[in-house]
């Protein structure tokens, strides 16, 4: 089980990737709202980072978060890849890394807002992180047991 410190941080990553997060799995700020038991201010408030998710937040939406990967649904796959990299491992992961993973990651949400779903942002998802650029970042990723390739398995 994670330390406070540990999980106040991964809050603060979630809260960094929330709105592509929540594009992703196909959520309004309204809908996504009530999983958690806020309103829609509550969730604009968290991605425009007006106030700093609570620990109680971060635990509700990981518990969404968690039921909506366990259920299979069309983009369970690209969820679980991006919370798994830019939360979990997210806390071991320098500055300049986190920042290019929280871009590729907004890349991906934009293609789900068209319409993309499923299989084919699970490949964009694939191709963006292959041609990550940032030594810092791959350095880390290596360092942390994340091979790129592992995560065509999914």
């Amino acid at each position: 089980m994670d330390s406070i410190p540990i999980k106040l941080k991964k809050a603060k990553l979630l809260q960094m990737n929330l709105r592509s997060i929540r594009q992703i799995g196909g959520w309004s700020a309204v809908d996504f709202g009530e999983k958690i038991g806020v309103k829609k201010q509550t969730i604009s408030d968290l991605e425009n980072n007006s106030r700093e998710i609570s620990l109680t937040q971060y635990l509700a939406i990981r518990a969404i978060l968690d039921e909506e990967i366990a259920s299979g649904n069309e983009n369970a796959t690209v969820l679980q890849k991006i919370i798994e990299i830019c939360i979990d491992k997210g806390v071991e992961i320098e500055e300049g890394g986190i920042k290019e993973l929280t871009d590729t990651v907004e890349i991906v949400a934009a293609s789900a807002l068209k319409g993309k779903k499923g299989g084919t942002l699970d490949k964009l998802l694939n191709i963006l992180f292959e041609t990550m650029t940032s030594a810092i970042l791959l350095k880390t990723l290596v360092d942390l047991g994340v091979a790129i390739r592992d995560y065509k398995k999914y």
